[in-house]
């Protein structure tokens, strides 16, 4: 793993913001630092309304008209290209696509797949269809959550595990287009962070119980989400396509992820190559 560089290769200035889940305890963290870049429009998607948390993101700074449309992510992919497509037409276009919704609890892992995983690849892949510069579209961003549980599944978590790694491998899939399409797209790994969200740590299955009194009442290091945010924001500026980043106790790197298998059209020899 490296270090990210300090060096800025994207201009958030006058940007088009869509954050899914922007209410959350990272997310609203994150559109906090968004509209201080001066971001022109951000589209808060959310399940439930917050005033209060509104009201402060929209004080931040008044160039930038903060909106917001109550959003189910598991409402499907036809309600989501019905939004998307006029969330685009009033705002001219969608530039960055924040896909941060997600829970932790397995006690309803039907759900879980749903928001986590279905939920995500359907509104990246609305949001894909309109930014396609092969379908006419300007190109863009899109930005996926994920998790540290993709990089090191959690036993006491393991649905939730693999809709984190199903996102990050599906992410790194599509920025492989990124010639093609003109969409960038790259993954962000938050550690343990400070959030009511790692409160479901406790709602796995409990295939492990003795991990679940371990961890009772028992205090364990975690980074603010308001550190995580600021990261993801780095990660974002630094626009690496395919890029696989991991935020963890405050600190932002950039995970090299192997490729152990090279498919036969990208061999020199794909004949002298036995699979």
């Amino acid at each position: 793993m490296a270090s990210s560089m300090e060096e800025v290769n994207m201009d958030l200035n006058g940007k088009n913001i869509v954050y899914i889940g922007g209410f959350g305890g990272i997310g609203l963290e994150a559109c906090k630092e968004l509209v201080e870049k001066g971001v022109a429009n951000l589209m808060i998607l959310h399940k439930t309304w917050n005033e209060s948390a509104f009201k402060e993101l929209s004080s931040v700074d008044s160039r930038c008209v903060c909106k917001f449309t109550e959003f189910d992510i598991t409402c499907g992919l036809e309600k989501i290209r019905l939004l998307f497509k006029q969330i685009a037409e009033k705002l001219g276009s969608i530039d960055v696509l924040i896909n941060g919704a997600g829970i932790c609890t397995e006690r309803d892992f039907d759900n879980l797949i749903a928001v986590n995983f279905t939920g995500t690849v359907n509104a990246t892949l609305v949001a894909y269809d309109l930014m396609d510069k092969s379908r006419d579209g300007k190109g863009g961003v899109v930005v996926n959550i994920s998790s540290v549980a993709a990089l090191t599944p959690f036993p006491v978590l393991p649905i939730y595990s693999a809709t984190k790694g199903g996102i990050l491998n599906f992410t790194r899939a599509l920025a492989q287009l990124e010639p093609k399409s003109g969409i960038t797209l790259y993954s962000i790994c938050p550690g343990i962070t400070d959030t009511k969200y790692w409160d479901d740590v406790h709602h796995f299955q409990g295939r492990d119980l003795s991990f679940k009194e371990k961890m009772r009442g028992r205090p364990f290091p975690m980074q603010t989400a308001n550190q995580c945010a600021n990261n993801i924001v780095k990660a974002i500026e630094a626009h690496k396509n395919g890029a696989t980043w991991l935020s963890d106790m405050g600190q932002l790197k950039l995970v090299e992820i192997k490729n152990f298998w090279t498919p036969p059209h990208h061999r020199e020899d794909p004949e002298t190559e036995q699979s």
